[in-house]
């Protein structure tokens, strides 16, 4: 089954809160106000084994098809936009357990192919956590509605008096794109249940050249001797707290060879088919589409006290003339009244204004027309969970599309 390594200590201590994968919900008296209904996100899912990895960081757009295991009546359904849709999307309906009629939601036995079968007597009795953003969920995969850019994480959890030490996951922050034999920082981290990150020291990094260890920083540094798309695999030190392994893909190029983005020789913008002449309602979106990145923050990052970022910085490349540049920048932060509350950052005003949750709520600014582009903002930014986002156009009518790590970076100020 799917429950909170919280629910996990207060089995152990004799009192078991199970929060199955379609949710831990708290029934309360009283009638409840009706929320609004949630919309479709895009999300990464990952799935960690007992002895692998069971599904690599993947990126599902989730959808408002509920979902129903196979064997159970279609009563017994989970919305689709919430993390149980995302895991039925990124494991293509390869996961099952019963409905359990006493909670009202499902038991979670199985994920691609790995069964972890609730055993009331075993005294080491894995079952599948759910963690939502580097943090435990106190709450099952099914009552988690999820939002744009969330990481969703199922790994094995235990409880029982013959569980080895509890894993917390790792986290590894490290560009998209690199060169042939260009030396790759890595930034390794372990997070706690409550998602305070500390340097994962020790932690080994495979998948370049040759493997890498995380320094007392949690910091290590990679190469790749060949181009294509590698994935880097972390995973903790044999002599450290116990962790879940976790992965970060890039795709290595060697040097302008027309892969990872980069032009290849001979390409200029003066081309025998200038791309202006292309239909205005098919823009060109081939190799040498618009691509904007964000250059000045790392994704992911946790940024503390004065190290809080003010310029926000990045580039963009096109076939043709740029044409505009725009910046999102939207917060979400928890109030005095433990409520989340979001806003977005008006560029004409210089001030942060209230929306809905989601970074889709939020409005674009102009910052130019050129290449390269940098804004400062009046003051460092305060505590929360930020996203940027950069979109541009050129002359062709095409536009830059939104891409995790790329042009769309999620960080975080504390």
């Amino acid at each position: 089954m799917l429950f909170s390594s919280s629910g996990a200590r207060q089995a152990a201590a004799g009192a078991l809160v199970m929060a199955f994968a379609c949710g831990a919900s708290t029934f309360a008296s009283g009638t409840a106000l009706a929320a609004p209904a949630p919309s479709p996100a895009t999300v990464t899912v990952r799935v960690e084994g007992l002895n692998e990895t069971k599904v690599p960081p993947t990126q599902v757009t989730t959808t408002d098809t509920t979902v129903i295991e196979p064997a159970e009546p279609t009563e017994h359904a989970c919305p689709g936009t919430s993390a149980l849709g995302a895991l039925q999307l990124a494991t293509g309906g390869d996961w099952s357990g019963p409905w359990s009629s006493e909670y009202s939601q499902y038991e979670v036995f199985s994920i691609e192919g790995e069964d972890l079968p609730f055993e009331s007597s075993s005294e080491a009795n894995y079952y599948w956590d759910f963690w939502l953003n580097d943090k435990e969920s106190h709450v099952g995969a099914c009552e988690a509605e999820l939002e744009h850019g969330d990481e969703v994480l199922f790994f094995p959890g235990c409880f029982g008096g013959k569980c080895p030490p509890e894993p917390t996951p790792l986290g590894i922050e490290a560009p998209e794109i690199a060169d042939v034999a260009e030396p790759v920082n890595v930034i390794v981290k372990q997070y706690n249940n409550e998602g305070e990150p500390a340097p994962a020291v020790g932690a080994t990094v495979t998948g370049g050249a040759v493997p890498a260890t995380t320094n007392s920083q949690g910091h290590a540094t990679v190469t790749f001797a060949s181009a294509g798309s590698f994935l880097l695999h972390v995973t903790g030190s044999p002599t450290g707290p116990a962790s879940v392994r976790t992965e970060a893909r890039l795709c290595v190029h060697n040097g302008n060879d027309g892969t990872c983005g980069t032009k290849a020789p001979g390409i200029v913008v003066s081309s025998p088919i200038p791309v202006p002449q292309l239909p205005v309602t098919a823009p060109y979106v081939g190799p040498y589409a618009v691509v904007a990145d964000v250059t000045g923050l790392m994704e992911h990052h946790h940024y503390h006290g004065g190290s809080a970022p003010r310029l926000l910085t990045g580039t963009v490349t096109a076939p043709t003339a740029i044409k505009n540049v725009r910046v999102r920048l939207t917060r979400t932060a928890s109030g005095a009244d433990g409520a989340q509350h979001c806003s977005y950052y008006d560029g004409s005003d210089d001030r942060f204004h209230a929306m809905p949750c989601g970074a889709g709520h939020g409005q674009f600014f102009a910052v130019g027309d050129s290449a390269k582009f940098s804004y400062l903002l009046p003051a460092p930014l305060p505590r929360g969970r930020y996203v940027m986002d950069v979109e541009a156009s050129d002359l062709a009518g095409s536009t830059s599309k939104l891409a995790r790590g790329s042009s769309r970076v999620v960080f975080y100020v504390e």
